[in-house]
Order: structure tokens, then sequence, then C-alpha cells
């Protein structure tokens, strides 16, 4: 592990964790190794000379965002995802050691991956731990299971209950921190319908009973139909994207705490996919249809009580963006900021150390001017960020 630094004294005008009230005015954030030991108004705070100033006077203190549901291998921005995986595992991995310093330098701390090519991100993930690049923390899925003729290009093929239960053991063996299947047909797959579903119950019943016995939760990319039934009758953890879930599906899901992972930028980012002409034309179209359903779907998932996380699927540096399209498809801004810190470390089962500014918490943190509640815009320009203690070098 890199040396971390002990001692440090934050300063700043204003401290924002959707789990508590806000702190407004002057206040201290005192941290010590990779943890916060002491949030205080500035007032109160001992007198501790010993300790690093980092003054943000006039800032915002956030914690650090959470991207729920990413791949590092892919950008969806670039078109075809078929045609970036071509490629060896050598330059994928090198590809996740870019992305992982431009999400982090977005604001970025903890990246939820939802399924990377060959255990790359195995590699990549010590990469980050030990130092050798700067990087996000990594939670990740390992390869994400489809069956024949299914959507996922990081996918690895897994037909049948046996099948699933060899594949998943095989990636919590190699270091998988949770699972990922690869239910319904997908958005970006030429030809693939987003509301069938691909996998039978009890091949979903399989894959949840291997991730739960080994104490892992699991999420499935499903847009909606009757995958998503299959799913909330085993006990899935999250549904992926779920665009096309209908009201009594959310309230169910609500029922037996399934999260909805939302990806709405993918969607509503104009020009985005949709106008992108590298893609398929029934692709194109496929992202058109579901830009109109996204951004009511989050809102429908919140009214039937599902607690929804944000992810960017594979838009890097993209976070923001993200919460800023969740506040304007209804959601509060204090929401839509949950979903990318509480909101997202509950579905982790990190609430005690993620995207939380709370005594004991890693010291995961972001500054930006202004008060984001207020206005989302905010978090568009993250002027400082700290990640287990270290500041990040712009």
């Amino acid at each position: 592990m890199p040396q971390q630094p002990t001692g440090t004294r934050i300063l700043c005008d204003r401290v924002v964790s959707p789990d508590r009230e806000d702190r407004v005015g002057p206040h201290v954030i005192d941290v010590d190794g990779d943890r916060i030991t002491r949030v205080t108004a500035r007032a109160q705070a001992p007198a501790d000379p010993g300790r690093t100033i980092v003054d943000l006077s006039g800032f915002t203190v956030l914690p650090g965002l959470i991207d729920a549901h990413t791949h590092l291998c892919l950008d969806v921005l670039l078109g075809s995802e078929f045609a970036q995986v071509q490629t060896s595992d050598s330059v994928l991995a090198l590809r996740a050691a870019s992305r992982g310093i431009v999400n982090l330098r977005a604001g970025v701390t903890t990246l939820r991956l939802t399924s990377e090519k060959n255990f790359t991100d195995i590699a990549v993930r010590e990469m980050f731990v030990q130092g050798t690049f700067p990087g996000p923390r990594l939670l990740t899925a390992c390869r994400g299971l489809k069956p024949t003729g299914g959507h996922g290009v990081t996918a690895v093929i897994a037909d049948g209950p046996d099948e699933v239960r060899r594949a998943l053991r095989e990636n919590f063996l190699r270091g998988a921190d949770h699972a990922k299947l690869f239910l319904t047909g997908g958005v970006a797959t030429a030809g693939s319908d987003p509301l069938r579903s691909l996998y039978t119950q009890e091949e979903v019943n399989a894959a949840v009973e291997i991730a739960h016995n080994i104490g892992k939760p699991i999420g499935a990319h499903a847009y909606g139909g009757p995958g998503v039934d299959y799913c909330i009758a085993a006990g899935m953890d999250a549904i992926e994207h779920g665009v096309y879930v209908t009201d009594e599906q959310f309230a169910r899901m609500a029922e037996v705490g399934c999260y909805l992972v939302a990806t709405l930028g993918i969607f509503l980012m104009q020009p985005g996919p949709a106008e992108n002409p590298s893609w398929p034309a029934d692709v194109r179209e496929k992202f058109l249809r579901a830009r109109e359903a996204a951004a009511e779907s989050v809102v429908r998932a919140k009214k039937n009580g599902v607690k929804v996380a944000l992810g960017t699927d594979a838009i890097h540096g993209g976070a923001a963006d993200e919460i800023i399209f969740a506040g304007a498809s209804g959601l509060s801004n204090r929401d839509a900021i949950a979903g990318a810190t509480t909101v997202a470390a509950s579905l982790l089962r990190r609430e005690n150390e993620l995207g939380t500014v709370r005594d004991g918490a890693f010291a995961d943190l972001i500054a930006v001017r202004g008060d984001p509640v207020k206005d989302l815009r905010a978090l568009k320009q993250v002027e400082f960020v700290m990640a287990s203690g270290l500041p990040v070098a712009a």
C-alpha cells in the first residue's frame, strides 16, 4: 500500500452528506490515515497544531462519488462495444487504468464494475490498491454471465443452472466482490429485445443462490418484462437499467429490498449513443425509445419505495451529469446526490464506510464551490479530491 498521510485537518464552509443534515458554516474534518476521525464546527474543534491544513474555505465538502454501474474496458460514447473489446487483455488493462484516473479526478472515488473481460479488472484493482496507478476503489463483478445468444460483450456464456453455478464460483474464487447476470436483451446489441429474458427462472435462482451462499450481492441487467419477475422471485439484490419496469414490479422490488441502478446518461445525453452513426440503426432506435422511458422510470421507482442508485454505464468522468439527469428527471437534488453517495454505498453494503462524511468512514471527499443541494451543476466543477486520505493531483 502507498504510504498514508496522518494528521490532516480540512477546513471548509459546508458539509453535505445525504445521510444527515447539512452542516452549514465553518467546519473542520480531521483525517488520520485513510479514515475520517472527527467532523465538527470549527469553533468547537480542539487545537491540533501538528496537523497538515487543507484550506477549503469557501467550499462545500461532500463524500466522494460512487459510480454504481460502469465498465472500465468500455466507453459507451465510442460506439460498438463488440469492436472495443476485440483487442488484447493488456490493452484493455491499460485502458482501464487510464479511465480510472479520469473518474478519480472527476470526484468518483469508488467504481462498482458490472462486468469486465477476462479478469483484467482484478489486475487493475491490485495496481490501484498498491498505488502503481492512481485510481478509485474498485468493487467488481469480474465477468458477467449470459446465456448463449445473450447480450453482453464482457460476459462469459453459462447455460443451465450448473454452468451458472460453476462460472460464479470461479468469479468469486478469482476475487469478485459481487455478481452480475445479463438477463434480458440489451439496447446496445443489434437484434436484441430488452424486454425478453434469455435466462429461465431456474437459472436466475441458481445465480442468486450461489452469490448469497457466499455472502455476496448480485445484480441483473434487466430492462423489464418477465425477467424482472424472475429476479424478484429469486431475491435479486439489484436491477440494472430497469427502464421498462412497471409500477407493480417496482412495488414488489421495494417489498423485497431490490435496488434500481439507473443509468440515465446513456439515454438522455444529447448528442449521445442515439445520435452516434457508428451504432447500427436498430440500436440507435432502441436508445431513442429508452430515452422516452428512462427519466420517468426513476421517479416511478422512487414513488414506489425503491432505493435508486446511479451509474454511468461507461461514460467516464460523467457521474456529475448522471446526478444532474436524475434531478432533472424529477428526483429531489438531495435524492439525486444520494444516488451516487449514500444509496450507492448501501447497495455495496458499505454504508458505514463509503458515501458519507462521518467519523470512521473512509476519507473519500470532494470539494465544490456553491451549494449542490440547491444547484446540482456545482458538481461539474470538482476542485479537490481526496481518496482514502490521499489528496489527488489535478
